[in-house]
């Protein structure tokens, strides 16, 4: 069950803390296939995007926006990296509605523009889309290898410091 509070700051999938459900008739339309979008609709979080990249049955939460998106068309994760955009945010905080619960309808996002590569050859413009798709990857795994595997080398090396340290300042003692 992916609720808007299981969606990163970067937009991806948070699998701590984790909550389940039975998949049953009542809900069965809120289930998600691989590279479905989900987008927070209603509070801070608005516009909040999350592409769903996994394998196995998963509903989603009622403030959240399903976007099944047509492959033949746009590739899920180029719109999931414009949604990140800032292109994306200016266009979402002009058309969101509400007071002190700002509101990010299924209306607003159909408002959203999205640039299209070759917009008049399909067969181009989704070959682009994945050229720009397979960029932005490289980029996200290099910043999440230093996000993440920065605080892993630190500590190493800090064990390491401490190890070293200690067997240099451990001198035999005196008979």
């Amino acid at each position: 069950f992916i609720r808007i509070t299981d969606i990163s700051q970067y937009g991806k999938l948070i699998s701590t803390d984790s909550k389940y459900v039975d998949i049953s008739e009542e809900n069965e339309r809120f289930i998600l296939k691989k590279d479905d979008l989900l987008m927070a609709r209603t509070g801070a979080t608005y516009g909040k995007t999350m592409i769903f990249e996994e394998d196995y049955p998963a509903i989603f939460a009622g403030f959240l926006i399903k976007l099944s998106l047509d492959k033949k068309i746009i590739n899920p994760k180029y719109y999931w990296n414009f949604s990140q955009s800032e292109l994306f945010w200016q266009q979402a905080n002009k058309l969101v509605s509400g007071g002190g619960q700002p509101q990010f309808n299924a209306n607003a996002v159909r408002e959203v523009k999205i640039p299209i590569p070759y917009p008049d050859d399909t067969d181009k413009s989704l070959a682009e889309q994945e050229r720009i798709v397979s960029i932005l990857d490289k980029f996200e795994a290099l910043t999440t290898s230093i996000t993440e595997g920065l605080p892993r080398e630190i500590e190493l090396r800090q064990k390491q410091y401490e190890y070293y340290r200690n067997m240099l300042l451990n001198f035999p003692k005196e008979a």
